[in-house]
């Protein structure tokens, strides 16, 4: 068992450090993660400047949950659509580590530059916004929002456990993209749009912390009626039933080609 974990961690570990070295040399995913979601802060600043407070918070969550999403789910789908085009697929899934292993530090590394994505956003909106914001409760702020990016984790890594299953990944994540932005609140909250949609936006963890962050950042904000701790408790149970999806795909994409070889079929 000890021999176990050590090679779970060691393939973490050298999966993190790999994604790393690919995000620095290629710096391309600077502009999506990074430059893009500040021009995009700025913009709404810009035409919230002069309202309320609430608005300019507004402004910064949507713009950074814009540049955690965004990386999340391109990191997600080149999380395995990299070893599709590089003919590892097969030999990486046939190694003794589990490769949920693999593309779960693929995918920290993608969480993880998100956030510096979103931090930048924040910096940048509230220095241009010249005053303090009135954020409500900032430690349990920060908490949460960590807790956002576990949960859009959890999402991505559905997302590359569904990949391994097709070869047109881009074309799924240009489309939902920014249907993701819309159907989970990140834009504006989920009770502006139609009704028959929100049992959709309920399916993701995303919409669940998003309204939580909200109702702990914003003064007065009236969000889902179920309230911040309903919010949690959905968060929670539907970044649990992700993560448990995706241990399963993975499990079984791994068992099909230790007995068929590849995955030509798929």
């Amino acid at each position: 068992m000890a021999a176990r974990s050590y090679s779970r961690l060691r393939s973490l570990t050298a999966s993190l450090r790999l994604a790393i070295l690919t995000f620095l040399a290629d710096p391309q995913w600077l502009i999506p993660s990074m430059i893009a979601p500040v021009i995009f802060g700025l913009v709404s600043f810009m035409l919230f400047q002069g309202t309320s407070a609430t608005l300019v918070l507004y402004a910064i969550l949507g713009a950074g949950m814009m540049s955690m999403w965004g990386q999340t789910l391109y990191g997600s789908g080149w999380a395995t659509g990299q070893d599709r085009n590089l003919g590892t697929l097969e030999p990486t899934l046939t190694a003794p580590t589990p490769y949920l292993y693999v593309v779960l530090g693929r995918v920290i590394w993608n969480t993880i530059s998100g956030l510096f994505g979103g931090a930048i956003v924040f910096a940048v909106v509230a220095v241009a916004y010249g005053r303090p914001l009135p954020l409500a409760h900032p430690l349990e702020f920060v908490l949460l929002f960590v807790f956002v990016i576990l949960s859009l984790a959890a999402v991505g890594i559905v997302f590359s456990a569904a990949y391994v299953y097709t070869r047109y990944a881009g074309f799924i994540q240009n489309i939902g993209e920014f249907a993701f932005y819309v159907g989970t609140g990140c834009m504006f909250p989920i009770v502006l749009l139609p009704f028959w949609s929100n049992p959709i936006s309920l399916l993701f963890p995303p919409t669940w912390a998003l309204d939580a962050l909200r109702v702990l950042a914003i003064p007065g904000y009236q969000g889902l009626s179920w309230g911040f701790w309903g919010d949690l408790v959905g968060a929670v149970a539907t970044t649990a039933a992700y993560l448990a999806i995706a241990g399963t795909v993975f499990s079984r994409v791994e068992k099909h080609v230790l007995e068929v070889g590849n995955l030509k079929d798929w």
